[in-house]
């Protein structure tokens, strides 16, 4: 993790702080992020548009603290594999599913595709902070393939064009998934999981 990424590590904030966020979150989704105004935001938090601003200097920073929260998440738990060259590429694999499926289906979710479609929104300065950790996802993500590549559990493929199939999976998730349906989350990563497996030849099994 390089020191700008560190640099912005998420920091303990308040209720009110995080209300913003989870409101604006929904908003964004449901809206979209250039149709949603600050205003929208303080009235679904019960608060006054000044309000905000004791918080955040603008929407723009609303949404890339979102975004940035959501990039944390999903490599806060998988940072370690690069470290761990002896341990079986197919937990490391497993590993990544639960910590990018927990987060696209957990409180989150309701971002539903604000990722990519307002990626663009961000100041150049707040974009090169996402896509770093977005690479960083990428490279850990693409190690554990080529792993699993060279220790021969997983046939020869384009390690790339693997790494992206396999974070569309999970991220296109969140847009059909709805609690309380047949399937818990971990049924859905699970399953995911497998499908995974079985694209990459993996021969083995797997016990979930």
């Amino acid at each position: 993790m390089t020191k700008e990424m560190q640099k912005n590590k998420p920091k303990k904030k308040s209720s009110a702080h995080d209300r913003i966020l989870s409101k604006a979150r929904t908003l964004f989704g449901k809206k979209g992020y250039q149709h949603t105004t600050l205003r929208a935001i303080a009235e679904a938090c019960g608060c006054e548009p000044a309000n905000i601003y004791n918080f955040f200097s603008s929407k723009e920073n609303i949404l890339f603290e979102i975004l940035d929260q959501e990039m944390d998440g999903i490599l806060a738990d998988i940072n370690k594999i690069t470290r761990d060259e002896k341990a079986d590429p197919v937990d490391h694999l497993k590993a990544i599913f639960d910590s990018h499926g927990r987060v696209t289906l957990g409180k989150m979710r309701t971002s539903r595709t604000l990722f990519d479609s307002s990626l663009r929104s961000l100041s150049n300065k707040h974009q090169r902070i996402i896509i770093e950790k977005r690479d960083e996802y990428d490279r850990i993500l693409r190690l554990v393939i080529q792993r699993g590549i060279d220790s021969g559990v997983f046939d020869q493929t384009d390690v790339k064009m693997a790494s992206f199939a396999i974070a569309s999976i999970i991220a296109r998730a969140r847009v059909w998934y709805r609690p309380g349906g047949v399937k818990s989350v971990d049924e859905i990563i699970n399953t995911l999981f497998l499908f995974a497996l079985k694209a990459l030849g993996y021969k083995g099994k797997f016990v979930i």
